[in-house]
């Protein structure tokens, strides 16, 4: 485990063998400006769909699972209601969305609508100011990093310790 006060090439350059990273969603957390635990994520996603903070509450409230709410089956109930409305409102709000999907279905490509958003979403990188000499660090540490394993979706992992940087 990094300590704390520990220089990030310190604690890879020691190992005789390169170290495997798996970086969870506290890093994108740590790192990026628009990053987002799967509560936050489908929340922000519901609140634009509808303006309605408490049709969100409604869906969280009916994906319950063994006494715990199941963020599996509340983005599934999202992603059913979402495609929906886009599909009744081709030009409104979403309107680039649909301009994708459209283009993919003409190709042979079904996408859906809510993980086109989804990518659309988390995209952009936007690196916290205050972080970038940490992700600096990285960047220098990444030749003693043997492979990274994450969970994340943005390409945040891609873009700062792929060596093909």
């Amino acid at each position: 485990m990094l300590r704390v006060g520990m220089e990030i090439q310190d604690f890879v350059g020691h190992y005789k063998n390169h170290p495997v990273l798996f970086i969870g969603t506290g890093f994108s957390l740590r790192y990026l400006q628009n990053s987002f635990g799967w509560n936050e994520l489908l929340e922000f996603i519901s609140n634009e769909l509808t303006g309605n903070e408490e049709f969100y509450y409604d869906l969280k409230a009916e994906s319950m699972e063994n006494g715990e709410y199941s963020f599996d089956l509340l983005a599934t109930k999202l992603e059913i209601e979402f495609n929906k409305c886009l599909a009744a409102d081709r030009n409104g709000k979403f309107e680039a969305i649909n301009d994708i999907f459209y283009k993919n279905m003409k190709e042979g490509k079904k996408l859906s609508r809510f993980k086109i958003y989804i990518t659309e979403i988390l995209n952009g990188l936007l690196i916290r100011p205050e972080k970038s000499n940490e992700i600096d660090a990285l960047i220098r540490a990444r030749k003693n990093i043997g492979s990274v394993i994450t969970t994340n979706y943005d390409r945040l992992c891609e873009k700062f310790l792929s060596s093909t940087r």
